[in-house]
C-alpha cells in the first residue's frame, strides 16, 4: 500500500470553549440555587448534549492511491469515498465559508456544491466527473499541496 495523507480536525476554538463554559456555569448556577430548577432539567440536558456534540465532532480526510475519502463524525457514520476515476479536478483553494456556504460544518450551496469544514478558509476542492462539487476544509493546505504534487500530480488542476 502506498502513501496516504490523513488529517483529523476537531473543534478547538478558544471562543467556543469559553462560551461552552459560560453557558454551563449559568446552567449549573441556576440548577443549584433555584428551588424550581427541576423544571430546568430539559434545557440542561440539551446543553450537555450540545457540549458532547462539540467535543466529539471531527472531520477526517484521507487521501491515498484509491482516492479521497472524508467523514464528518458524528453526522456521517461511514467515510464517503471518491475514487480517482470519479474525480475530474482537484485543487486547494481559499474560500469564504460565510459567503460561499453560509458557515461551517456540513453545508450546501446551489452554486458551489457541498462543503465539509470545521474552521478556517482553506479547502480541498473536488470537482467530480458528474459535475458535482465537494469542498473539504483543511488546516494543512501546504502539507496537503505538497503531498498531492508529489504523489498525484496528474490529478491536480
Amino acid at each position: 500500500m502506498g502513501k496516504s495523507f490523513i488529517e483529523i480536525q476537531k473543534i478547538r476554538h478558544i471562543w467556543i470553549i469559553v462560551l461552552m463554559l459560560f453557558v454551563n456555569a449559568l446552567a449549573i448556577f441556576h440548577f443549584t440555587f433555584d428551588s424550581t430548577a427541576i423544571v430546568a432539567f430539559a434545557p440542561i440536558l440539551i446543553i450537555v448534549l450540545v457540549d458532547l456534540l462539540l467535543i466529539f465532532i471531527q472531520l477526517k480526510t484521507n487521501i491515498n492511491e484509491t482516492g479521497i475519502s472524508y467523514q464528518l463524525f458524528p453526522f456521517q457514520l461511514k467515510e464517503k469515498i471518491y475514487t480517482w476515476d470519479e474525480i475530474a479536478d482537484v485543487n486547494i483553494r481559499k474560500y469564504s465559508p460565510i459567503w460561499e456556504y453560509g458557515g461551517w460544518g456540513y453545508r450546501y450551496s446551489f452554486n458551489n456544491g457541498k462543503a465539509y469544514n470545521i474552521s478556517g478558509n482553506m479547502g480541498l476542492q473536488l470537482v467530480l466527473k458528474n459535475g458535482k462539487k465537494i469542498l473539504i476544509g483543511t488546516k494543512k493546505p501546504e502539507e496537503l499541496a505538497a503531498f498531492l504534487e508529489s504523489n498525484f500530480p496528474k490529478n491536480l488542476k
